[in-house]
């Protein structure tokens, strides 16, 4: 609609829907003539972009080359068999010792948002490329695709998936490629009410729930929890509830990194991010929460230590920026995403996730 000329003169952005079904739903009303006046949620508004939201349009940002294949989805197995208890993976280990090449913590988004440190609670059975005849040297893994697997791999509509039954689904092997040169990885929940990164040992195999950034540097950590990064996550989100729907070519790869930072900044916005990893690792582990208890309890805690942490953090990022307080932050993100775009239209180098003095 709005890329066609039309204008949102009206809309609820999100209402649990009036019928049997449990589900939200979206209300819009639109005009190809311009209105005279606005309302959002019952509220008079100056503007409705696309996400149906009162601030500028960025849904049409373009997608930064920087910025590819740095983000991912996580695995998706196509099949439940290749799921197993922990009592399982025990015995299978006990039994051969070599299995544990094959058995793997699986990382979802629920784990990673209720879990102390985000860990898995479930565990897969992965062979990634292994041949036919290589994963059958594993054998009771190998039996249990076997016999729970292959009989609905065998019925599957894509001939790759029934010819190669003993992998997943969707293997994700750029992601793995990419993570396995790394002390460990960012994570976030696909669907959660924060948004949240937080780091993960690559033994975890993400799944197709989880958005993973492979990056180990705790400057790129900053970057994304700061305000400036969820600024734009939230423009760029679904808007269906109150959780967040990360994306990545919506949110990440369109997100313009800081060009120019000063070498001390970097160093700084690297520190004070270990510190909030540190920090927030410590309340988990003595609480036994999860992150999202811990932010639903104190990000908006002016005294707590997450709050002032976020602060701080915040502060260094606006600076690499080079952003003044009273800037109207989506607007000078856009700018900077129009510029690098057109820059990389001119072959001229940008900075994506990464320092620019690493």
């Amino acid at each position: 609609i709005t890329h066609n000329g039309g204008h949102i003169h009206e809309a609820i952005s999100t209402q649990p829907w009036s019928g049997e079904a449990n589900v939200h739903v979206s209300i819009v009303n639109w005009s190809k003539v311009e209105p005279v006046s606005y309302y959002l949620d019952n509220h008079q508004v100056s503007q409705i972009n696309s996400s149906l939201k009162p601030t500028l349009d960025v849904s049409q940002s373009p997608r930064l080359k920087a910025n590819l294949s740095q983000c991912f989805q996580g695995v998706i197995p196509v099949g439940k068999g290749f799921l197993v208890s922990e009592k399982q993976v025990d015995e299978w280990i006990k039994q051969e010792p070599k299995n544990t090449d094959v058995l793997k913590l699986f990382s979802m988004g629920a784990n990673l948002a209720k879990n102390p440190h985000g860990k898995p609670e479930r565990w897969i059975i992965d062979f990634n490329d292994m041949s036919l005849e290589d994963a059958s040297e594993y054998k009771l893994p190998f039996e249990h695709i076997k016999v729970n697997v292959k009989p609905e791999r065998e019925i599957n509509r894509m001939k790759v998936r029934r010819e190669n039954w003993w992998k997943m689904g969707s293997n994700a092997s750029i992601m793995r490629e990419y993570i396995v040169k790394k002390s460990f990885y960012f994570a976030v929940p696909e669907v959660s009410k924060w948004a949240v990164f937080v780091p993960c040992p690559c033994d975890w195999l993400p799944g197709n729930k989880t958005k993973v950034v492979a990056s180990d540097d705790y400057y790129i950590l900053g970057i994304l929890l700061s305000n400036i990064h969820r600024t734009w996550m939230h423009t760029q989100k679904s808007t269906l509830k109150a959780d967040i729907a990360y994306t990545h070519n919506t949110c990440f790869e369109t997100f313009p990194f800081p060009q120019t930072p000063s070498q001390e900044l970097v160093k700084k916005i690297r520190k004070t991010a270990g510190e909030l990893h540190e920090y927030r690792s410590q309340q988990m582990e003595k609480k036994q929460w999860g992150i999202t208890k811990l932010y639903n309890q104190f990000f908006n805690e002016p005294s707590s230590q997450l709050y002032q942490l976020h602060q701080k953090l915040d502060k260094l990022v606006m600076e690499a920026y080079h952003f003044q307080a009273d800037d109207d932050i989506l607007e000078k993100l856009l700018t900077l995403n129009l510029e690098l775009a057109e820059k990389e239209k001119r072959g001229e180098t940008v900075i994506g996730p990464w320092s620019p003095y690493s």
